[in-house]
């Protein structure tokens, strides 16, 4: 069965940001991103044999100002793709690149091993490969009897 995937409008993404900035408990002043400073860029998680995938559309950043946090269920994804400078000069029709900072929280679907973890830039789509973690097979553990139970 195939499905297609309909990309997630900008009205639906700025609508996400505001309610999980209202079921925030504690909101201090510094911690809420203007909402035109903060945008949410397209991810997609697929595994192949042995590794989890996860491809996130970042045209114009560069690989220095992104920041990749990788725990064994989850991953976190955080940078800034700066505007570069208008001219005085031009007139300018329409305006709908997004820029500023952006943060990406996703849950994997199974634990990983972080150290093992790899990224790179592809044509603007931050290619991230993770190893699943697997348990060895057949390992034997020797668990010694507690005292007081002699």
């Amino acid at each position: 069965m195939v499905r297609k995937i309909r990309p997630v409008s900008r009205k639906v993404k700025y609508q996400t940001e505001v309610d999980r900035i209202q079921r925030a408990a504690v909101v201090s002043k510094d911690t809420v991103p203007r909402l035109d400073e903060f945008w949410l860029p397209a991810v997609d998680i697929f595994e192949k044999a042995g590794e989890i995938v996860v491809e996130v559309e970042i045209p114009g950043v560069s690989p220095a100002d992104i920041v990749i946090t990788v725990q064994s269920n989850r991953i976190e994804i955080k940078g800034a793709k700066r505007e570069a400078p208008r001219s005085e000069k031009a007139r300018y029709l329409r305006l709908e690149r997004e820029f500023g900072r952006f943060r990406r929280l996703v849950a994997l679907p199974c634990t990983v091993v972080p150290d093992k973890a790899r990224a790179f830039l592809d044509n603007g789509v931050l290619v991230i490969l993770l190893i699943k973690y697997q348990p060895a097979e057949n390992a034997e553990i020797e668990i010694l009897p507690l005292k007081g139970d002699e």
